[in-house]
């Protein structure tokens, strides 16, 4: 299906992302074996999707490549013949996520990001995944061989729904993880990346370092005692701590990893010990989405150091994947995929993060054998917290999105964990299932 090939269509659906878009279509003109093709953008914001649609232009018309460009606001019409669907949606877009926070910070819920684990996933879980289902079985229908390359969140919950509840062959991608690694390399070890090799396993936005190597030497106790005495260390404070705890240093760092462990997230704690993420208060999130529109608006203006900027690599590794599909090259990268023994602790039929092999005849997830049984547990819960709601979200059921509230670790902050699942469900109505007028 694409050994040999050097022309692909490309559909990116919610392609207004500030974050995404122009980040991977530069990946995508970067590529040596990449020569042509279509790049079809989808967006229901029809302002939003004609802005970026002129800026995807003027980068592709730097780059020299014959690539059509072309907008939709429905992405049915883009699919027939895709190769690979970007999934970048985040259906109610940005102000739906900033009233989740509003509304579960009512409830005595803080979230320093609300799109993974807490009642800001609950609901953006509900939202997400019948869309996602929706998309997956019409590329069923009309491109039956294309790969859904998966980035909206929560990561693992889509993953989880695609893989589940359709033949659509997906790769759930987060660069958490790899961002991590780097980050170690260069502030703590301060060493090459080329220098340090590490194997991680887990579930998205909580996966551990299972190998830290420098120069094929354990490093681990290297970072440990760096920690003590670096930026970094002072900085993400929680790593730490959970590395002191569970005997392996997680990622992708304290913004997401403090969610999966309530204590970190009480007031108190975060005023006492100055953690560096509160509750989201979305003005990080504004300053990236701000210098997002920035450099589209310089894309527009014709500014050539922005077009180099982006297509000099990302650090997202969806184009690694197609080259070793297309090439034959073996390469991996960090995927979400259901469990089927790759970890012997965590039951099978689990959505878990893992390093993944991939060349001409697919993707081959690692065998990671036994995590720490404390580590095991944590990605346990959440796998199965994940699967109530994806079930959830498919059958409309008040009953399974309740159980998994009552188990999620920060609705446990909650004053009121089915009020406040109430709440959210009639907030979000004009985005779900008609079912779920019904449910009370």
């Amino acid at each position: 299906m694409f050994f040999g090939r050097s022309h692909f269509h490309f559909v990116f659906i919610g392609a207004g992302s500030s974050v995404f878009t122009m980040r991977l279509i530069g990946d995508i003109l970067h590529e040596d074996f990449i020569e042509g093709g279509s790049i079809r953008l989808v967006d229901i914001d029809e302002p939003v999707l004609e802005r970026v649609t002129a800026a995807v232009r003027r980068l592709v018309e730097y780059s020299g490549k014959p690539f059509e460009v072309v907008s939709y606001n429905h992405y049915k019409n883009s699919l027939p013949g895709a190769d690979f669907v970007f999934n970048i949606y985040a259906v109610g877009a940005y102000p739906r996520w900033r009233q989740d926070i509003r509304t579960c910070t009512r409830f005595g819920v803080n979230q320093s990001v609300g799109d993974t684990i807490g009642p800001g996933a609950v609901i953006r879980i509900l939202r997400t995944i019948p869309l996602a289902l929706e998309i997956a079985h019409e590329m069923e229908r009309v491109c039956p061989e294309a790969y859904i390359v998966n980035y909206t969140n929560p990561e693992g919950a889509q993953c989880l729904a695609i893989q589940k509840y359709s033949s659509v062959r997906s790769f759930g991608l987060c660069h958490g993880t790899p961002d991590t690694a780097r980050a170690l390399a260069d502030e703590v070890f301060q060493v090459p990346l080329e220098r340090l090799h590490y194997e991680a396993a887990g579930v998205n936005h909580l996966t551990w370092f299972t190998k830290l190597e420098i120069d094929g030497k354990d490093a681990y106790p290297l970072l440990r005692q760096r920690l003590k005495t670096t930026e970094f260390g002072k900085r993400e404070q929680v790593s730490s701590d959970l590395l002191r705890v569970f005997g392996l240093y997680p990622a992708p760092g304290d913004r997401h990893v403090q969610e999966f462990f309530s204590s970190f997230l009480r007031d108190n704690v975060i005023r006492d010990r100055k953690l560096e993420w509160p509750n989201n208060d979305f003005k990080v999130i504004d300053g990236w989405r701000a210098e997002g529109d920035e450099r589209v608006d310089a894309a527009l203006a014709g500014d050539a150091g922005v077009y180099e900027h982006f297509m000099e690599g990302s650090g997202e590794s969806a184009t690694h994947f197609m080259r070793a599909l297309a090439t034959g090259e073996t390469t991996w990268e960090m995927v979400n995929v259901i469990n089927r023994g790759y970890i012997e602790n965590i039951s099978d039929g689990i959505i878990v993060e893992l390093p993944t092999f991939v060349n001409d005849m697919g993707l081959k997830p690692m065998h990671i054998g036994r995590l720490p049984d404390g580590i095991a547990a944590k990605c346990e819960a959440l796998g199965r917290e994940y699967v109530l709601l994806v079930d959830a979200a498919v059958e409309c059921s008040l009953q399974k999105a309740a159980e998994a509230m009552y188990l999620d670790p920060l609705c446990a902050m909650a004053d009121d964990p089915e009020g406040l699942l109430r709440a959210l469900i009639e907030e979000n109505l004009d985005l779900l299932p008609e079912a779920w007028r019904h449910v009370y």
